[in-house]
């Protein structure tokens, strides 16, 4: 009964106006967080918290991806589009913001937990298909300008090294932190806490601030 109640709330939530009613009453029944997925299989539609603050002409989503409450997609005048693809999601405080022509590009099945920050200005932030991303994790592929010891560095111009891209099926561990120009290679492991400043090799498992290779998924040795 309640199943058959969720579907039929569902099928006003597209409704102009009273259609948010009809949400969010569908949103109370199924609970909080991600007990709120399941409002996606019921559907067969994405789902977009309206909780969500979404200010980006050039969003792209795919099939069944679930935006959570208090995500933010944000692109500035000058920044570059975001395309989220099929069945991925984006857990509730992760921010998105593009400027400078970045853009930002997830994979199928990739997941973002809560509290990431990914900006692309400058270059473009790239994830590939299965990627976790664990909470507040951080990607930005741009530096602020340091060398004008005359000017304040808020005001000094920004640089990159190149496009992030985070190739598919690899795991990034709570609050590591990914530098601009940097690829982290299919199947890769980013323990908690890494700060990424160089590639790193398909399989490989890597720590640390700067993050080094201490090994590989498949035994292989770091030297």
């Amino acid at each position: 009964m309640r199943l058959r109640l969720i579907k039929l709330l569902l099928a006003f939530a597209g409704l102009p106006l009273a259609g948010s009613l009809f949400l969010r009453c569908a949103m109370k029944l199924v609970g909080p967080y991600k007990a709120r997925r399941t409002l996606i299989n019921l559907s067969k539609r994405s789902f977009i918290s309206p909780h969500a603050d979404i200010h980006c002409p050039s969003l792209h989503l795919g099939q069944m991806v679930f935006i959570d409450d208090h995500v933010t997609l944000y692109a500035h005048r000058d920044g570059g589009g975001i395309r989220i693809g099929d069945y991925s999601s984006v857990q509730r405080y992760t921010i998105f913001e593009t400027i400078r022509g970045g853009e930002i590009v997830i994979g199928q099945h990739t997941h973002i937990q809560s509290g990431c920050n990914l900006t692309a200005a400058l270059g473009n932030i790239r994830i590939g298909d299965h990627v976790q991303l664990a909470p507040r994790c951080a990607l930005y592929p741009y530096q602020h300008g340091i060398t004008d010891l005359d000017r304040p560095i808020a005001k000094q111009p920004l640089t990159t090294r190149g496009d992030i891209v985070i190739e598919d099926d690899a795991w990034l561990g709570v609050g590591v932190m990914v530098m601009d120009g940097v690829t982290i290679g299919r199947g890769a492991v980013i323990g908690a806490g890494a700060v990424v400043t160089k590639d790193i090799p398909p399989l490989a498992i890597a720590v640390g601030s700067p993050a080094r290779v201490i090994g590989y998924r498949d035994g292989g040795s770091p030297d």
